[in-house]
This record gives C-alpha cells, structure tokens and sequence, in this order.
C-alpha cells in the first residue's frame, strides 16, 4: 500500500521545501560540517531507509537549533514529516506537525507556519481525506505572495485531492498551477499541472479537451529537448510521469482498448491502475453504444425509404417495429447506466469500507511500537483490540466478496446434504451471536420441535445463513433483544430471527436482498450479506422472507424444506 501511494501522489511540497533548504544554503556561509549535514539530508530523504533517514534528521536538527536560525530548522523539522507523510508513517508526520504548531506559537513566529499547514494538508492526502481540501486552502492563504512557488505546488496537490471527487475543481487548481508554472518558466510544473488534466479529462471522458491538453504536454516535452540538445535546461528538469498514462488515454478515445489495457497491465503508472482499468472499461462501452447507435441510425434510414414506397399498405405494421426497437434499445440503454452507476457505487463503498479499517490498523499499530509513547497495559489491550476487531471486519468484506464472486446458483449436490439437528444449529447460532453482542442485547432462542428433529440439509450452510442474518439484526438494534424462534409448518422448517431494531421501510424490504444495498450508508459492510443468505437458502430449497405484519422492529423468516 505504501509504494502504491508514493507513486499515486508523490509528495510536491517536499519539493519545494527542499528548494527553499537549497537557496538558503545557496545563500549563507555554512561551514563544512554544516554542508555535510545538509546533504546527508538530502540524499537520505531521497535513498535511504527510515531509520537511517530519521537517525541523520534528529543529529541534524539538533544542531540547528544549537547553531542556526530557527528559520532552517523549521525548514528541516517541516521536510522530515513530508518524508513521513509520503512513507504513510501518519502519526510520526502528525506529531511533527503539532510540535512545530506549539514551537512557532511559543515564540510568537508565524512566518513559516504555513509550512506546518501544508505538512497537514498531505497527511491528510496521505489518508485519501477529502479535508485535505481545506487544510491546503488554509496554506494557501498563510503563505500570500511570500512564495509563489509553494503556491503553485498546493494548487498541484488540491488538483490531486479532488480528481475525484470533484474534477471540475480539480482541473481549476491544476489550471492555476500551470498559469504559475508558466510565470515562473518551470518546465516540470508545467508538464505535471498539464499532465493532471489530462488524466482528470480522461476520467471523466473528455475527449476533445483531453487532445488539447496531451498536445500542450508533448509541446512542453518538445521544447525541454531543445534545450536539453543546447545544453540550456540549467537546474530545470520534466515532470514525465505521465507520459505512459497519456498514451493509455489516447489508446483507449481511439477504440484500440487491447493495445490499452496491455500497455496498462505491463507499465508502472503513478496513478491507481484498476481506475484507470474501469475507465477503458467504460470507454470501451460508449465507445460500443456509439457505434452501434450509428448502425442502427443507418438501419433506420433504409427503413424511412422502404416506409417511403410501402407507406399506404404498411405504414402501421412498420411504425410498430420501430417503437418495439427503441423500447428495447431504451431498455438496454437503462441497464448499462445501471450497471455503471453500480460499478461507481461498489468502487466508492469498497474504497471507504476497506481503508477505513486499515488506517485504523496502521495508526494503532504505530502506536503500540513506537517506543516513545508510554501506555498502560490496559491501553496496549485495548488497542490490540481494535486491531484485531478491524482485521475482522477486512476480513468478512473479503469472505462475502468471495462468496459474491463463486456465484453458486441452484441446489446443493445431494453428496453435501445429511441430518441436520435444527435445535442444535440455532443454538450455535445464538453463541455465536453472544460473543459479538457490543450492544449487551438479550440473545434468546426458543423452539417448538423436539431435540430429535432433523431434516436432510447442510448444517454449515443454515449456519452461515443464521449467523449473517443475526448478525444483521444486532447491527441495527440498540436495546433490547434478539430473537430465535424455531418452528415446523407441515412440510416447511420456519427459522425465525426477530429483533427491536429500527426496522425495515415496507417499500425497501425486496430490495434489501439485493446485492450492494445499503438503507444506511454510515453504516459498517458492503451490503452483501443479506443477498448472499438468500442465495444460499434457495441453494438449499428454501427461501427467506421478511414478516411485513411486524412492526416493532425486524422479523426475518428462514423457510427449509423437511425431507
């Protein structure tokens, strides 16, 4: 996940610190044990590991504040927590954050405090989180004119933040950052700021202004050579690392999406690969609608001239067949605007589902080995808690991805069924149930058939179903119970799980059932579990219905045949 993010959203301001690092060092009368130090930094943040690389910055600044104005500690102090933030060491880089935040308050110095406001600022990128909107905005407006180059490097990063989420805000910053690029003659913010909206245009299907931004980039490229040729470029260097992401673009605008998904598959791209493989995917669909909305447009041409000369005799028959062509072509028109509006749901959901337990791993984590923090034995197993309870929950979205993914239909092979005792299955039910029961609710399970009772069947299967569904139950009641209820109805097995919960809107209780339906979108999972039971209860025979006369909270009815 780390070397993912470095190469999706390397870190800009570090760039640009380092810059301000360099002039100053340009600047002043440092002594050779200085410059030593200075370059150590340098190659460190660039080459070395993080231990090495964090040894060398608490030598180093530890003489600055001993011998150097504050102003190149702030700078060196500011740089190691950039380096934090682009390993997705967050807590470190936080920590530098705040205590640079107090330094600078202490002493009353509110010049370089934008720096700690852009160190936030990509924390937050770091977490994929959209305040780092704000955070940059925030920057932006403490630091003024004083620096026009970290400006143009925030707008760069709010153009990242927002690809997204918002391209049409995206592409503003990105335009921003070029307009200073180009005031400030930086071939490589140009070529960057040209090649984040080329791939925001490519995101959102924007043809047209994709070509007049790749042909800007290959210009900026073609002008770099020249120098480069006359050995006139100085310190200027190109920002390439879009040049594979463009060809994959154009590639894909051209219909060659072979040729595009192979070159994506095999390159090293510096934005996520499977977006960019979803949006071949969904150019590869217009890219089909188009072409045969063209077929079909010539069709109906030929039959405007045959309703020409056969209009008095079949003028009505012909009209019909028209209508009945675009209703299904509407029709299919429906369902692929479906099937991509769920594709663009199901990434979102899984996006948040996903990091959201892994960030709180990794923050838990760094805190129960960082040796500088003091914690209780309570507070360590109480973090080694909730590591564990997140690895849990990673794991369930992955197991009912997988069960999503086998996609077994029908009946169960008749080698898979035997006697199953039903008492005995619920009550494991029911334990299992009590020892994920966070709210303290009351897990009950009465039964009106005997401990004898059987029915030839699969026991894990009823199991799985039981538990998906109590599971479902306790994640929305609050207070008061849950219950299991078993029961026979001549040759139907009723398994009935009932609980004081918010319930179920009657206009929602079909398509709960569904794949990826959330009624509440704050809430944990991805909307697989009640589709997955019903799946599995009709493997079995069965099926499972919601009791629409209960009104105190939810009834789910599990019916199995009895043979």
């Amino acid at each position: 996940m780390q070397t993912k993010y470095n190469l999706i959203t390397k870190n800009l301001l570090l760039a640009i610190l380092l810059l301000l690092s360099v002039s100053t060092y340009s600047k002043s009368g440092f002594d050779r044990e200085h410059k030593d130090m200075f370059r150590t930094f340098l190659y460190l943040m660039e080459n070395g590991a993080p231990d090495e690389f964090h040894e060398h910055a608490e030598k180093y600044e530890k003489y600055l504040l001993e011998s150097q104005p504050m102003s190149l500690y702030y700078k060196i102090r500011t740089n190691e927590g950039f380096y934090d933030a682009s390993h997705l060491l967050t807590f470190r880089a936080h920590k530098i954050a705040l205590d640079l935040d107090s330094m600078m308050s202490a002493r009353g110095d509110t010049t370089y405090h934008y720096l700690v406001s852009g160190l936030m600022g990509d924390i937050y990128k770091s977490m994929r989180n959209l305040k780092a909107d704000s955070i940059y905005q925030v920057a932006l407006a403490e630091a003024g004119d004083r620096d026009p180059k970290f400006s143009m490097l925030v707008h760069v990063s709010l153009a990242q933040v927002n690809h997204l989420s918002n391209p049409t805000k995206s592409l503003e910053w990105a335009k921003r950052a070029l307009d200073e690029a180009e005031r400030l003659n930086s071939f490589e913010h140009r070529s960057m700021s040209l090649g984040i909206m080329a791939y925001v245009y490519f995101m959102i299907g924007d043809k047209n202004e994709f070509d007049i931004a790749a042909m800007k980039y290959k210009r900026v490229k073609d002008e770099f050579k020249v120098l480069e040729e006359n050995r006139m470029v100085g310190q200027q260097l190109l920002d390439t690392r879009y040049d594979i992401l463009i060809e994959v673009a154009k590639l894909g605008f051209n219909g060659d999406f072979d040729a595009a998904l192979k070159l994506t598959e095999n390159s090293h791209l510096n934005v996520d690969k499977q977006l960019v493989i979803y949006r071949l995917h969904g150019l590869e669909g217009s890219y089909e609608k188009d072409s045969y909305i063209k077929k079909i447009t010539n069709w109906f041409i030929g039959l405007t001239a045959l309703y020409i000369f056969v209009y008095i005799m079949g003028r009505r028959r012909l009209m019909k067949k028209i209508w009945k062509r675009n209703a299904e072509l509407r029709i299919a028109l429906e369902k692929a605007d479906s099937a991509n509006q769920m594709k663009t749901n199901f990434i979102r959901s899984m996006s948040h589902e996903i990091r959201t337990p892994l960030n709180a791993i990794n923050g838990f984590t760094q805190l129960l080995c960082d040796p500088e923090f003091e914690l209780s034995d309570e507070e360590k197993l109480d973090m080694q808690k909730r590591v564990t309870s997140n690895t849990e929950t990673i794991t369930i979205i992955i197991n009912e991805l997988l069960e999503l993914a086998a996609g077994e239909s029908g009946t169960l092979d008749l080698n898979d069924l035997s006697p199953v005792n039903i008492n005995d299955v619920c009550r494991k039910a029911k334990k299992e149930a009590e020892e994920h029961n966070e709210n303290n609710l009351q897990i009950v399970f009465t039964t009106e058939i005997g401990d004898d009772f059987t029915i030839k069947s699969n026991e894990e299967t009823i199991l799985q179903i039981l538990n998906k569904i109590t599971n479902n139950a306790q994640k929305f009641t609050k207070e008061g119970s849950v219950i299991l209820h078993a029961s026979r109805h001549d040759s139907t097995l009723e398994i009935s799980v009932t609980d004081t919960g918010i319930g179920i809107p009657e206009d929602k209780q079909k398509s709960v059932f569904d794949n990826f339906v959330k009624l509440d979108e704050f809430s944990e999972g991805v909307g697989l579990g009640l589709s997955i039971s019903i799946r599995l209860a009709r493997s079995l025979g069965g099926d499972i219905s919601i009791d629409p006369t209960y009104k105190t909270g939810s009834r789910f009815i599990l019916q199995l045949p009895i043979c």
